[in-house]
């Protein structure tokens, strides 16, 4: 199906009979629907694989009248082959975590006594190929919200995202340990990733060379800018191997783990006390430190990884290893093996922190148009995005600041000499 990308024709999509089915899993068999209607609470810029938007509803059970939101994931529809395709990859891989995984991880936390992942739930889904549709719970009446994902994460949220992040690790490692065979076997969709899409090498070229001006352009960064543009044709296979498995820090990431996809609930203090993670259309089988890599340079400002990569690693660490000790397995590895892990993934997190940050910080109104992408144009694309960034460089103050701690970061860990 190639549909015409429009949030309106993606929005119609939800059918009653979908929003009827959510009601009872959420509510009970007794719960009737009386009314619903959609309402739009993201702006352009937030989400990039599919459209987010929400339903109100209205229903009785009981014999009395009671109100709801639930949050609706759409496919947006693209206009490109491949972009659909991927949309639907990502559907795949989404609800097959949320079907498959969730229920095991979680079956085996509790086993021991360890609280359930915590992240939405999933209510109701739609997998008809160009029509696909997931309805989860809403979890802004409970107090979670997004961060705003211009600024750098701060210390103690970091803290709780890479303890919510050791246990999605920890618990894939415990239900390995169980299994016949080893999960990415059973569940193929944690084998394929954008990697097999045909249009990725020129996407991934084209962002090394964007990256390369970027960093003539700042100034003081010609090494930097020679090396990107020769690790251009490369990077693509650079990025499959970053993601070549190593034991034992193979496990099931979440793989798209950044500001965007945290939701924080606060005390009346303002201090964080709780989060959801969300989102996870990227899962796959890798090393974890992909996963730590990703979110430390594409979430993190440079003063804070710097000044807290320890305190941030300790934290990761003593949580897996609460929930291996709690489950009575040994901890497969020290605190030491996890850093040079993290630093042997290094290159993966500044692959996507280069693509990824100034499409992060971008205002809204430039947001990355995935729609105005057609098979025929992806070199054109890919140019337009480059330019938009080497404006953001003198329009947007926070840009030059995140990139100058990537590149420097490349220097002092030895990606370039």
């Amino acid at each position: 199906m190639k549909g015409q990308g429009t949030h309106a024709t993606s929005k119609s999509q939800i059918k009653e009979e979908y929003v009827k089915t959510a009601l009872k899993v959420d509510k009970g068999s007794d719960a009737q629907l009386i009314s619903w209607v959609t309402e739009d609470f993201t702006q352009k810029g937030e989400h990039f694989a599919c459209i987010v938007t929400s339903i109100k509803v209205k229903y009785r059970q009981g014999g009395i009248e009671n109100n709801i939101t639930y949050v609706v994931k759409l496919n947006p529809q693209r206009n490109m082959k491949e972009l659909r395709e991927y949309v639907r990859l990502n559907f795949i891989k989404e609800v097959g975590y949320y079907q498959d995984l969730v229920p095991l991880f979680n079956a085996e936390l509790q086993n021991f006594g360890i609280e359930p992942l915590r992240m939405p739930t999933c209510l109701f889904v739609h997998m008809t190929e160009g029509e696909e549709v997931m309805i989860l719970g809403d979890l802004r009446p409970e107090g979670f919200k997004v961060l705003d994902r211009k600024k750098g994460m701060e210390k103690e949220h970091t803290i709780m995202v890479m303890k919510e992040m050791s246990k999605i690790h920890a618990a894939s490692t415990l239900v390995e340990k169980k299994a016949e065979e080893a999960l990415e076997l059973k569940h193929k969709y944690l084998l394929v990733d954008m990697s097999s899409m045909k249009q990725f090498d020129k996407f991934f070229t084209g962002s090394m060379r964007s990256a390369a001006d970027l960093a003539e352009k700042v100034g003081g960064y010609e090494r930097h800018a020679a090396w990107f543009r020769n690790f251009a044709p490369k990077c693509g296979d650079a990025f499959k191997e970053q993601l070549k498995r190593s034991p034992p820090f193979d496990v099931v990431c979440h793989g798209d783990c950044w500001t965007t996809n945290v939701l924080f609930r606060y005390d009346e203090s303002g201090a964080p006390v709780d989060l959801r993670l969300l989102d996870f259309q990227v899962c796959r089988k890798a090393s974890l430190a992909t996963d730590l890599n990703f979110f430390m340079y594409t979430s993190l400002t440079g003063d804070q990884r710097k000044e807290n990569l320890h305190v941030f690693l300790k934290a990761y660490h003593d949580s897996f290893r609460q929930v291996m000790e709690g489950a009575g397995f040994p901890m497969p590895f020290s605190t030491e093996e996890l850093l040079q892990e993290y630093h042997k993934r290094n290159l993966f997190g500044f692959i996507m922190g280069l693509i990824a940050v100034p499409i992060l910080l971008t205002m809204s109104k430039e947001a990355l148009d995935l729609n105005s992408v057609k098979d025929e144009n992806i070199e054109n694309f890919v140019s337009d995005q480059k330019n938009k960034n080497l404006k953001q460089l003198d329009s947007n103050p926070l840009l030059r600041p995140r990139l100058l701690s990537l590149f420097d970061d490349m220097v002092e860990f030895g990606i370039i000499s």
